[in-house]
């Protein structure tokens, strides 16, 4: 029922699928319109568009800023290409079309996977807040014969230059990365107390990560990251002792954690020192190849490089294995020419 308010305007409080709502206007018929239209929002549901947003302004501030770089823009290409939809309306076949459309750009494997991740956490929201009744991403598939980024193995004679310029600017971290497989922001999170000489192992619980230039302490990437690496002689004899357990193992002049620009420079300075152009993930996979050289099968070597899924593992061994296989080739085809 309608009454009119001392300021002229109508009001009135209707019932609408168990929820009372009150609508204002100048007139009945202006009341009946808002009222038609709210019923029409109800029926059709929230937009992408609006789900994201809520979704994002809950999900985005958990998130570490190396994880922010992918999602960010995932979520801005879906919005885009789903903003004005309902939500209820995306079936799989949409989701599906718009990933072969994306993966035909020329994307790698990981950034199709990332942008149906995106995609599948903004509909998850989306049933949990009650606007579908099934997450239509979670049905669809990556598109195959997507091109996998790789970065290559270091050479014979970088890993021989890395054991042999420990001594050079930051040539410690360098060689640490070497012989035990951590992943840069492990390494630099490291303190003395996590090298255990007694039982010769390095614990790995923590990772560095950059908030602008700042550096940040997290927990490791995944429950498999939280790790003990066999702590090899060849480094032993060449990490310093501190009677500081909780110094950085790798500290700036101050004892502190390396900011993000000083870490740079000095990567940048140990590369010029040696002439080499390597990153620390190749080095970290040039432990794999020393894995793999040792004859340590992968399900070890899976726990040695606190990989998540058996499957990377097999995938580093795989690449070593075919990368051993053209290096002999070539050999044999220089012997044979002689």
């Amino acid at each position: 029922m309608s009454k009119k308010r001392a300021d002229g305007l109508i009001q009135r409080q209707v019932t609408i699928r168990g929820k009372r709502k009150v609508f204002y206007g100048r007139t009945d018929r202006e009341i009946n319109r808002k009222i038609a239209a709210y019923t029409e929002g109800i029926e059709r549901g929230r937009l992408f568009s609006e789900i994201a947003d809520e979704w994002e302004n809950e999900h985005f501030p958990t998130l570490s800023p190396t994880t922010l770089k992918g999602y960010g823009p995932a979520l801005k290409r879906a919005v885009e290409e789903f903003g004005d939809l309902p939500a209820k309306q995306i079936t799989p076949k949409h989701i599906s079309l718009f990933l072969q459309r994306f993966a035909a750009r020329g994307y790698a494997l990981k950034t199709v996977k990332t942008q149906l991740l995106v995609i599948n956490l903004t509909m998850q929201h989306a049933v949990l807040s009650g606007d579908c009744d099934y997450n239509p991403a979670a049905a669809v598939p990556i598109p195959k014969g997507l091109k996998k980024t790789r970065r290559e193995l270091p050479t014979v004679d970088e890993i021989q230059k890395v054991k042999d310029s420990v001594d050079c600017t930051f040539g410690l971290f360098a060689f640490f990365i070497l012989y035990t497989g951590c992943r840069r922001g492990e390494a630099l999170a490291l303190t003395y107390e996590d090298i255990d000489r007694e039982n010769m192992v390095v614990h790995v619980t923590k990772s560095v990560y950059y908030s602008s230039n700042d550096p940040k302490i997290k927990s490791t990437k995944t429950e498999a990251g939280c790790r003990d690496i066999i702590l090899l002689d060849v480094l032993a004899d060449k990490l310093p002792k501190s009677r500081n357990k909780k110094r950085p193992l790798f500290a700036n002049e101050q004892g502190e954690y390396y900011h993000h620009s000083h870490f740079q420079r000095m990567w940048k300075k140990y590369l010029a020192e040696t002439g080499m152009q390597i990153t620390p993930h190749q080095l970290r996979h040039a432990y794999a190849t020393i894995l793999y050289e040792a004859g340590i099968k992968d399900k070890d070597a899976q726990d040695l490089l606190g990989h998540a899924n058996i499957q990377t593992t097999r995938d580093i061994y795989t690449h070593i294995t075919n990368n051993r296989r053209a290096e002999t080739a070539a050999l044999l085809n220089a012997a044979t020419k002689r």
